[in-house]
């Protein structure tokens, strides 16, 4: 955890860093040699030649690096300083190979049909396209009764519309030029839109909104593990506290209660002594309403709030191929774009049309669509498949409850329900 997080730190300073024209050099892991234009040297209060460590042993073995950790000045100002210009910076993945023989047998055998076949299209042929990728550097901020703070990169694919793990997992290694060195091409469409509005375009403000709602919502997965955790930290020292204050407050009220105890054992004159009770039960009233107040500022105290802040962003572009194939059954016949990564060297897994999210295993909808396992129904007659996209062309047995498509729903000229061949008549 604790290196992931100082990788996390490493590429945000990094690329601020890059995004305000500074020359970055690493001599040796961890070690970076930074050249600041002097402007900006002179806003974060740094010298114009920096040397970074960003551990505490590479900190130790060179004393004249700056180690950089959460909360220091560096990290502090770079975050102050992409506030408030937006710095953004564009990188490009040039280094990759874009040919590929053999695409349509490597898809027969990476992706599965559980009712359709794959089949060469004589008229495709594979196609460069540039993809994009974003990557966003979000400040989380944990406040309960002390505030941490962590900066949590998402790398997400904006034709996918999903985070880039793979990539993610591999990002070390990877070459990023400032400067474009692949030819002109078409931008590959967005594939999580599909069929809703295939002429948006990749870098359209709709786009990108939509690519930061569901980087966001990446980054509250990622840190769910961290909130639970604060969550039960949390819980545990509200429940001393708890005891604690009802304790004091019990041990009030129990010597209140004593005193009027005792008054009422002692009391001599009616009057004198109602006064006396009316006292003590006032006290007995603060007491109470004192503890109400206490308690109410300790779970204010420990309550959570996890606060989300947008640092910066990166675009990222990359060639890759697509290719289209068909894909077939007796019932329905499309199209499917694949596309070869030539980074990672794999042919990245088609997304489900109905929720669009990655999968190696297709059905063909009988009405065209292609659906993972999660959006498929299927007729208990026929055996036809429909994806949740065509739910109006299902019903089910009134009688046993199978599901049942239009061609095969046989309706009761007495009552109107629905049911199968097995159970005609039965349902009245």
């Amino acid at each position: 955890m604790a290196d992931r997080e100082s990788a996390e730190l490493k590429s945000f300073v990094l690329s601020c860093l890059q995004a305000i024209g500074a020359l970055v050099d690493t001599p040796s892991y961890n070690l970076v040699e930074v050249v600041l234009p002097d402007e900006y040297a002179a806003e974060l209060g740094k010298p114009a030649f920096l040397r970074l460590a960003f551990s505490q042993e590479v900190a130790e073995a060179h004393p004249d690096a700056e180690y950089v950790t959460y909360g220091s000045p560096l990290v502090e100002g770079l975050i102050e300083l992409a506030r408030r210009r937006g710095l953004a910076i564009r990188w490009y993945i040039n280094d990759v190979r874009l040919s590929k023989p053999g695409l349509f047998e490597i898809a027969k055998k990476s992706i599965g049909f559980t009712n359709a076949r794959l089949v060469p299209l004589e008229e495709a042929a594979d196609r460069r396209m540039c993809f994009y990728y974003l990557l966003f550097n979000f400040k989380v901020s944990y406040i309960s009764d002390e505030k941490q703070e962590a900066l949590v990169p998402v790398l997400m694919n904006l034709n996918t519309g999903q985070p880039a793990h793979e990539l993610e997992e591999n990002w070390s290694g990877v070459m990023l030029d400032a400067e474009r060195r692949f030819p002109e091409m078409a931008d590959a469409p967005l594939f999580w839109r599909g069929r809703e509005n295939p002429a948006l375009q990749p870098l359209s403000e709709e786009s990108l909104e939509e690519l930061y709602r569901r980087a966001a919502r990446a980054v509250e997965r990622r840190i769910a593990p961290t909130i639970a955790s604060l969550q039960r930290r949390a819980a545990r020292h509200l429940k001393l506290d708890r005891a604690r204050i009802n304790g004091f407050y019990d041990d009030l009220r129990a010597e209140l209660e004593r005193r009027l105890e005792r008054a009422r054992r002692s009391a001599t004159d009616e009057a004198a002594f109602e006064e006396k009770r009316r006292r003590i039960e006032e006290k007995l009233a603060a007491v109470e309403l004192e503890r109400r107040q206490k308690l109410a500022d300790v779970e204010a105290k420990y309550r959570l709030r996890v606060v989300l802040d947008l640092i910066n962003v990166a675009l990222i572009a990359q060639p890759k191929l697509v290719t289209t194939v068909g894909v077939k059954n007796r019932y329905a016949s499309t199209t499917l774009a694949l596309v070869w990564d030539p980074l990672l060297h794999r042919l990245e897994p088609p997304l489900c049309q109905v929720c669009k999210l990655p999968t190696s295993r297709l059905h063909l909808c009988a009405n065209g669509h292609l659906a993972c396992d999660d959006c498929i129904l299927k007729c208990s007659a026929c055996k036809r498949e429909y994806c949740r996209l065509c739910e109006d062309f299902m019903g089910a047995c009134s009688v046993c409850g199978r599901p049942l498509c239009a061609r095969s729903q046989i309706k009761c000229q007495v009552c109107g329900r629905i049911t199968c061949e097995e159970h005609r008549g039965m349902c009245h």
